[in-house]
């Protein structure tokens, strides 16, 4: 847990002023793959753009919860295990599997760690990124997304794939390199590429699991 994070929602929502401080989106689609990004915004940057874009693609039912605050947005930031906002664990919930997309600070490796519960979903994608050109790793063990707790992992298989993003990738997914709101929308083709890779893997996934 980051030092001086909120530990659930209700002690965040008594503190932060939802539109102000955070914002909530909710994208209600196929229910099969859920697409999650709950450090989004100003939190994890780049994260967002990320779900946005894939759930679109895919048709997926996607839920964003953002970081708004011009500084000191790490307060945001409920720990996947520990995130129990209700829509978001509605959708996570609802869904067969979740992919959910997380930042972690890494300014020289461009670099995705790979975690969840879901091991078949999880070789699609490693094997999908790495013929995009995309360096992968398994996720460490404080990023291994493998409590049964962690939002990822609420479906109605208890399982999903939590990726890790470094600092250095995300980056380079807009074309100015930095994460500033009006930036985030100048994204390069390279999150297109990433984006495109995730949705052929999810594609192979849906038609191996679930058709």
């Amino acid at each position: 847990m980051l030092k001086n994070s909120y530990t659930n929602f209700a002690e965040l929502q008594h503190k932060e002023k939802e539109k102000i401080d955070y914002s909530i989106t909710a994208y209600y689609r196929n229910p099969d793959i859920a697409v999650l990004a709950i450090h989004g915004g100003n939190i994890e940057p780049g994260t967002s753009e990320i779900a946005v874009a894939l759930g679109e693609k895919l048709n997926a039912s996607t839920y964003l919860f953002e970081g708004l605050k011009q500084r000191n947005n790490q307060i945001l930031h409920i720990t996947s295990n520990l995130f129990d906002e209700p829509i978001g664990v509605r959708i996570a919930s609802n869904a067969m599997t979740n992919l959910s997309i997380h930042g972690h600070y890494d300014i020289h490796n461009a670099l995705v760690y790979i975690g969840g519960r879901d091991e078949a979903y999880k070789s699609l994608i490693e094997h999908s990124l790495n013929q995009a050109g995309f360096q992968t790793d398994d996720a460490p063990r404080h990023l291994s997304g493998m409590c049964e707790r962690n939002l990822t992992n609420l479906s109605k298989t208890g399982e999903g794939v939590q990726l890790e993003l470094s600092t250095k990738l995300r980056k380079s997914f807009f074309k100015e390199d930095n994460f500033t709101r009006k930036n985030r929308k100048n994204q390069s083709e390279l999150l297109n590429r990433f984006v495109r890779a995730l949705e052929k893997a999810t594609i192979s996934y849906k038609q191996n699991f679930y058709s």
